[in-house]
């Protein structure tokens, strides 16, 4: 099983799996899953990218690979609010700060139609190491259903603006998201991106929901064709 590293946000603990992170560098056949977590499904996408969803205590880790290398990983707590990010191999890395409050509720949300909040999240690797960023995010949902894979979810978008205190640059991300209506699963799909002024799009739009037992589950890349 993989080893653990524990950081403590307020009462949670914000679980880094160190196994998954050495894995980028590795061709993996299949997704590790620590001890202490437990995998519910994966998500089939554009673009090569299968993500494993592991929920660890009260949070959720977003895993994903892309052709059997770890591509990044999203830690999300209680509401599926954000918590943690890595990426390239641990040189990026973000955490939310100990005692900020969610930026954002899908429970809320669902119930309301809109979630809007602000959380401090702090670089702790990279050039950017040390450096605090303010998120500011609003996650709507309207009436628009969808199913994938023989399972219903509601449509929506998620708008996440960073920005980084000390100089006041900006990345700005606008996805496409998805959620079960009792919200036990969240996926963010496409988006674009404007991170500190190079625009991209990621084309990561879910195709194929699979779960415990069925071929495709834990996968380390998607069954969609990589040019879909």
């Amino acid at each position: 099983m993989a080893d653990l590293t524990a950081l403590k946000l307020g009462s949670a603990s914000l679980t880094f799996v160190s196994a998954i992170l050495a894995a980028c560098s590795v061709l993996a056949a299949e997704v590790p899953v620590p001890a202490s977590c437990e995998a519910f499904a994966t998500v089939h996408r554009d673009s090569c990218v299968a993500t494993s969803y592991l929920r660890c205590g009260d949070q959720v880790q977003a895993v994903s690979y892309s052709e059997g290398l770890l591509h990044d990983t999203h830690v999300f707590g209680p509401q599926w609010d954000l918590v943690g990010y890595f990426a390239d191999d641990g040189k990026a890395e973000v955490r939310a700060l100990a005692g900020s409050a969610p930026e954002a509720d899908l429970t809320a949300e669902l119930e309301s139609g809109e979630s809007l909040g602000t959380r401090e999240l702090e670089f702790a690797s990279g050039v950017l190491k040390g450096n605090k960023v303010t998120v500011d995010s609003a996650l709507r949902f309207g009436d628009e259903t969808v199913e994938i894979g023989g399972v219903s979810l509601r449509k929506g978008t998620l708008s996440r603006l960073m920005t980084v205190q000390k100089n006041g640059v900006t990345a700005q991300y606008d996805f496409v998201v998805y959620a079960t209506p009792d919200a036990s699963l969240f996926i963010e799909g496409a988006a674009d991106v404007n991170q500190f002024g190079r625009e991209s799009r990621l084309e990561w739009t879910p195709q194929k929901i699979v779960f415990a037992g069925e071929p495709g589950f834990l996968a380390t890349t998607s069954d969609i064709p990589c040019g879909s």
